[in-house]
């Protein structure tokens, strides 16, 4: 395997962790993980950026709908 492959297969696996991580949030406190995805504003009134505003590119919410209606709940190594 060269770099690029290996690189792409660590961004892969960095991005599944993240996937998951996401889903055992929403598990924990869905709207925590909704003002995380999409940020929010704080009782100062000071907007907060969350992943699509930073990262507006990103398929990770995409793929965290995807993995939970394919069943996953987070749990260490799935991928469905």
């Amino acid at each position: 395997m060269n770099e690029t492959q290996e690189g792409k297969g660590a961004d892969e696996h960095r991005h599944r962790c993240l996937v998951r991580e996401v889903i055992k949030m929403r598990l924990t406190n869905r709207d925590s993980a909704h003002r995380w995805l999409h940020g929010y504003v704080d009782h100062l009134g000071k907007r907060h950026k969350g992943w699509n505003e930073l990262h507006p590119n990103s398929q990770l919410e995409a793929d965290v709908r995807d993995q939970w209606s394919k069943g996953n709940r987070g749990t260490h190594g799935e991928w469905k």
